[in-house]
């Protein structure tokens, strides 16, 4: 009985014994009973199947016919079925193969990689299979057939889900495919395949697919997705692909370390994963490991992080405070608003799904709590799709750290017949060649240089050393050298490790090996904290094109794809202990070269101007400390007005906030002024007032009036009528976001005359700008027009395109407030247009916010949605507190006119949150009209005549509110006399009561 019998019945019952189809069983009814036993292990009274295929008979004519099927099947199959007098049942012990069988024992293998599942469930149980007058057979089908498709249902699942887990992005799309064949509601499936597709770089297809959910829901079930299928549709909608990232060009093909990789790789595709550190000693390679791997995510399987893989590098960073900002300039976070840096990070990360490379973490793990180990901590709390790669010379003693110990690079065994298939003779070979193009090593060479490797353990920088003495020495006498200073380092320095030794002795041989006019170069570059280029080499440590080309060809320093100049962090270190500069005159020509780099930067808002600064701020923020140590005055005064420019246009608000306040505690902030030279007071009025500034653009109004009143102050040992003219303009600003028009208004008006008297074009274009606001929120139209056309023609004269760009912005919101929507929308058109050119974010979200309140108020309610969900984005994308609850204002507007009151309530109460926060009381009272209309719409007018009341006897409402207020208050009965309430309360109590979440 060797041929084994096949039975398959999932789909159309098949049965086969030999390779060919059986036939000749007899009726259907011979097929169901061999279905029936095959289907359980035991036997079964020749009544219970009589009653079982024959019910609607009398028991005898019953059994007659079950004697008459069993004798035929047992023609055919009889060694595959027990018959005994009493009893029928399958031999479980004879070669056979059930496709129920091997479903069941899949489903409990849970054997993830395994395609069977999607060839053995061929259609349902017994598809198509119908015994007429068997109730019993067709009972036991239906709950069979119900039982079975739970089961592939499920397991199905299990397998799509562990591939969209490991990024087996393919194989999950035919296992939704083949789920959605058992089961086109599940609204489950469906956004796996939509998530499936999405990382599978297919998003327009995910998209159909929620479109396909959707018309299959209203036309079956008549309803719509469930919130989850929605917001993945909304996410998906919102993503690019391939994600981006910020990696850069390998500067060499990447030898060896094959299974390192691919371990690194597994972890940090595995869904647990939260936190990988690369751990080693300087100089083992774990930056380009760590790199490597990140390049194979971002490039092999770019779904993995739907929203990105950034490199952060931390060489250059001094202290942990600043890991924030280093975070935000990789992933192109903007920083907005009054929170302090760490919690916008972290808010933005929140829902963000990244893999962040934290790179040379070592000197930031110091012993005080807020170090670097804790915010990787708080970024591992506040987020659940973020995954840490780290490198380090330290492990970072978190608990989910998965450490990985770096080995040096692979060597060869004693009397390897191919030593150079081994990546430490490789690289070696690689950088020989790059100074000796023609370099074949002998027998004896090759053998120094396996010793060689195996002196250094694989150390790739200690190698990439050794192979620049190469045309100065032979293999032989570079492993003699290094094995001569590696003994010596053993007995002198028996305290560090081996490994560091290694490189130490390298590195001592290789600045030996150096003329002393290169020693004294290569050790006042040591002063650079971060990548240099050309010209700064030659300024600083007198570094000729000849001296970079040859500490290139001894591999002391790398040139980047970009032209910019690297000295590994190990090196660098080394190189310090050689400076000669105990009188700071190379660290001064350092501070003079870029503080007057940032004085030829112009304005530092073009995008031209901002990347150069963005290039060398390492550079520039150690030049700015020691000037300001130093208080060299001349050096800050020629540095603030550019690098205020650039932290504004850049958002990166609160790192210049840092800067000034750092330069002003080392010149005693709390001095006398009247005791300051002109000098100081000239320079610490305008950091305080530049501070102030800053301030005054995250909301921040209490410290910019303290900043003020300090620069205020110092004005009195300073005759500038500019830089007074700067201090009043900015002090305006503070009464104007407090809704005091008429004291902002005459301090511009003072602040105009002043700026005139001292030619400073830039302070008169700016004070007329802000006339214009104050005229315009007054209701002086008219005037206000005048003073914006005049702020942009004093733009266009500096050519400044952002001024511009702000001024025609302004002038497209004065002719809104006027009915003159044509123009208007001509405005908006061309300040976007110049706000676009000069990637000017804040200010093309700005626009496209007003656009969409322009839409709203010619009653296009679709456009002013899309508009103001744009303006929504960009303002959360840079975190502009005060943008974001405009653009919530108007979401909020809008769904109060189309009905849609609970989205209506949900912004409207989000964005007097914010408007609050920032300290825009215009902003708070126009909240309070849309929502009197919120409040009007739900059928609540005793509420919306009282909001819309207050807001009409407020003295701060600005006139485009109060116009609003008055055609709300033509439709209700407002209250005889509106009792005086404090806004903020009011805002409170809108909050608790008629905005509450419902």
């Amino acid at each position: 009985m060797g041929d084994k019998l096949i039975i398959r019945l999932l789909g159309a019952i098949e049965i086969e014994l030999a390779g060919e189809p059986v036939t000749g069983l007899g009726t259907r009814k011979a097929e169901a009973l061999l279905a029936y036993l095959v289907s359980h292990k035991r036997p079964f009274s020749r009544e219970q199947l009589a009653d079982l295929l024959w019910d609607d008979r009398p028991q005898k004519q019953a059994l007659a016919n079950l004697r008459s099927l069993l004798s035929g099947m047992r023609r055919k199959i009889k060694p595959w079925l027990i018959v005994t007098r009493q009893t029928v049942a399958f031999n479980h012990d004879s070669p056979y193969w059930l496709d129920t069988a091997e479903l069941e024992k899949l489903t409990r293998d849970d054997d993830a990689g395994s395609p069977t599942l999607l060839t053995l469930y061929r259609g349902d149980f017994l598809e198509g299979f119908y015994l007429r007058d068997c109730l019993g057979f067709e009972e036991w089908a239906t709950l069979e057939r119900e039982r079975l498709q739970r089961l592939a249902v499920n397991a199905l699942r299990r397998r799509a889900i562990d591939c969209l887990r490991n990024g087996r992005y393919q194989r999950g799309l035919q296992y939704t495919d083949k789920l959605l064949k058992l089961d086109d509601l599940s609204e489950q499936a469906h956004r796996l395949k939509m998530e499936l597709l999405a990382r599978n770089g297919q998003r327009s297809a995910a998209l159909q697919q929620y479109a396909a959910c959707r018309r299959i829901l209203a036309e079956e079930l008549g309803v719509e997705p469930a919130p989850a299928t929605q917001a993945l549709q909304q996410r998906l909608r919102s993503l690019s692909f391939p994600p981006p990232h910020n990696l850069p060009p390998d500067p060499a093909p990447f030898l060896g370390r094959e299974a390192a990789l691919d371990d690194i790789n597994r972890k940090l595709r595995a869904p647990d994963t939260r936190l990988l550190a690369i751990v080693g000693p300087g100089g083992i390679g774990k930056t380009r490991l760590a790199l490597q791997a990140a390049r194979h995510i971002a490039q092999d399987q770019p779904g993995r992080f739907l929203d990105g893989v950034f490199f952060a590098p931390l060489a250059a960073t001094q202290t942990a405070n600043a890991i924030p900002f280093r975070l935000a300039e990789a992933i192109g976070f903007a920083f907005q608003g009054a929170d302090a840096p760490r919690q916008q990070i972290l808010a933005h990360l929140r829902d963000k799904e990244m893999l962040l490379l934290f790179d040379n973490l070592e000197h930031l793990l110091t012993p005080e709590d807020d170090n670097a180990a804790a915010f990787l901590a708080d970024v591992l709390r506040e987020t659940t799709a973020v995954t840490l790669l780290a490198t380090s010379r330290e492990r970072l003693n978190l608990y989910e750290e998965i450490v990985y110990a770096i080995p040096g690079l692979a060597l060869p065994p004693d009397e390897s017949p191919q030593p150079e298939q081994y990546s430490a003779i490789a690289l070696f070979l690689q950088q020989a060649r790059r100074l000796r193009h023609n370099f074949t090593p002998s027998p004896d060479e090759m053998a120094a240089i396996v010793r060689l490797c195996r002196l250094l353990d694989g150390a790739p920088l200690a190698i990439e050393l050794a192979a620049g003495w190469s045309l100065q020495h032979s293999c032989q006498e570079i492993a003699e050298e290094t094995a001569a200073s590696l003994d010596f380092l053993r007995t002198t320095y028996r305290n560090v490790p081996a490994r560091q030794r290694s490189l130490r002795a390298v590195f001592d041989h290789s600045w030996a090996l150096l003329p002393a006019a290169l020693q004294t170069v290569f050790a006042r570059l040591s002063l650079f904290p971060d990548t240099f280029t050309a010209e700064a080499a030659a300024a600083v440590a007198g570094a000729a094109a000849d001296d970079l080309a040859a500490l290139q060809d001894k591999f002391l320093a790398r040139q980047e794809v970009n032209g910019r100049y690297h000295i590994h962090p190990l090196l660098q270190q080394f190189a310090a202990e050689k400076l000669d500069d105990a009188d700071g005159a190379i660290r001064q020509r350092h501070a003079a070269f870029y503080l007057d780099f940032i004085a030829r930067q112009g304005s530092g808002e073009s995008v031209a101007e901002r990347a150069a600064i963005r290039a060398e701020l390492p550079n520039v923020t150690l030049a700015w400390k020691w000037a300001a140590r130093r208080r060299d005055y001349a050096a800050l005064d020629q540095a603030i007005p550019t690098l205020h420019s650039f932290f504004s246009a850049q958002s990166w608000f609160h790192e210049g906030i840092d800067h000034f306040q750092f330069a002003l505690a080392q010149m005693d902030e709390a001095a006398n002024p009247a005791a300051l030279s002109p000098a100081r007071a000239q320079t610490m009025c305008d950091l305080w007032a530049h501070k102030a500034r800053l301030h005054l653009h995250i909301g921040q109004l209490r410290h910019a009036e303290s900043s003020l009143a300090q620069a205020a102050a110092c004005l009195g040992q300073v005759d500038d009528p500019g830089r007074r003219s700067t201090i009043l303009s900015y002090l305006s600003m503070t009464h104007f976001y407090a809704g005091q028009y008429e004291q902002a208004s005459a301090l511009l008006e003072e602040a105009l005359q002043l700026a005139l008297q001292a030619d400073d074009l830039n302070g008169v274009a700016f004070a007329y700008n802000f006339l214009g606001s104050s005229a315009k929120a007054q209701g002086q139209y008219k005037q206000a027009h005048n003073y914006f056309t005049q702020a942009l023609a004093a733009y266009r004269q500096l050519e400044d395109e952002i001024g511009a760009g702000i001024a025609l912005h302004n002038l497209g919101n004065l002719a809104q407030a006027t009915g003159d929507y044509d123009s208007s929308l001509d405005y908006y058109q061309q300040c976007n247009a110049l706000f676009q050119a000069n990637d000017y974010t804040q200010g093309a979200a700005t626009a496209s916010a007003n656009a969409g309140r322009l839409a709203l108020q010619m009653g296009n309610y679709a456009e002013a949605e899309k508009l103001l969900a744009e303006a929504l984005t960009l303002k959360e994308a840079i975190n502009d507190i005060r943008g974001i609850a405009v653009a919530l204002v108007g979401l909020g507007a809008v769904a109060a006119e189309t009905g849609e009151l609970g989205q209506a309530r949900a912004y409207l109460a989000r964005s007097l949150v914010l408007a609050q926060e920032s300290g825009d009381v215009k902003l708070l009272l126009e909240g309070v009209v849309v929502t009197a209309v919120y409040a009007h719409r739900r059928s609540q007018p005793e509420t919306a005549a009282a909001l819309t009341a207050f807001v009409l006897n407020h003295p701060a409402t600005a006139q485009e509110v109060r116009q609003q207020a008055e055609k709300l208050a033509a439709g209700l009965e407002l209250p005889a006399d509106s009792p005086p309430q404090d806004l903020d309360g009011l805002v409170t109590t809108l909050l608790d009561g008629l905005l509450a979440s419902e």
